[in-house]
């Protein structure tokens, strides 16, 4: 009975171990090592991962800045070009107004001021002569010689028939000098508008006296005289010309 229980024993026993033997086996063991193998392969790599993350985000980050230094550079290259053409145009716009009454009057023959003194000139076909000379000097661009032409009309006839002309002209001769004058410029067409007000010069004079301001930054005044000419020849081209000049003032 005792030999039964023992051999009993050592059966039951050979069999625990061979099931432990099968749990903890090279099977086992293998599993656990490739197992321990992942855990450390994946700690040790998670670091270098990490850092090449940060890294690349630096990278980036970098990129991204040089970028947008880039595009204001661009952005200000743009506003440059875009306030030269905006002088450009408005420079263009404020001298058009010469190169165009200029050449309308060429082809014309001016008539007598109707507004001239009732006192009559001693010889009004010497006073058309040396007007028509003096304007013939403004045709031909010999803006010194045409200056002293029409200075010399001014002087040497004070109650002449074109003297409104002839300060109209003379101002914008004063205004094409190589060496411009645009004070004196400026008085020439103030005379127009003080003493010929009714006169069809006195709408251009005011019109060209604010362009001339306005180059100048004279642009308080500028918008008086044009807010002037608007009122006071509303049907004249030159209204139309100072309400789009008065817009370009304002911006």
């Amino acid at each position: 009975m005792k030999r039964t229980r023992l051999l009993a024993g050592v059966v039951l026993g050979s069999l625990v171990f061979c099931a432990q033997a099968q749990n903890t086996g090279p099977l086992a063991v293998e599993e656990r090592s490739l197992s321990q193998a992942r855990s450390g392969g994946s700690s040790s790599a998670a670091a270098p991962m990490s850092q090449d993350g940060l890294l690349l985000l630096m990278q980036q980050q970098q990129q991204f800045e040089e970028q947008i230094q880039d595009l204001q550079g661009q952005l200000e290259e743009l506003r440059h070009e875009l306030q030269v053409m905006k002088d450009a145009e408005r420079e263009r716009y404020l001298d058009l107004d010469t190169r165009i009454n200029t050449l309308a009057e060429q082809g014309k023959t001016e008539q007598p001021d109707d507004s001239a003194d009732s006192a009559a000139p001693n010889d009004p076909e010497a006073d058309r002569d040396a007007y028509s000379a003096a304007k013939d000097k403004l045709i031909k661009r010999d803006f010194d010689a045409a200056a002293e032409a029409f200075e010399g009309y001014l002087n040497d006839f004070p109650n002449g028939q074109f003297r409104a002309h002839a300060h109209f002209w003379l101002g914008k001769v004063y205004s094409n000098l190589k060496t411009p004058k645009p004070d004196k410029a400026q008085a020439q067409f103030q005379s127009v508008v003080d003493d010929y007000p009714e006169h069809s010069k006195a709408p251009t004079s005011l019109y060209t006296l604010a362009v001339m301001q306005a180059r100048d930054e004279q642009v308080s005044q500028a918008k008086v005289n044009l807010h002037k000419l608007i009122k006071q020849y509303p049907d004249s081209s030159e209204a139309s010309q100072a309400k789009t000049l008065l817009e370009q003032l304002d911006k």
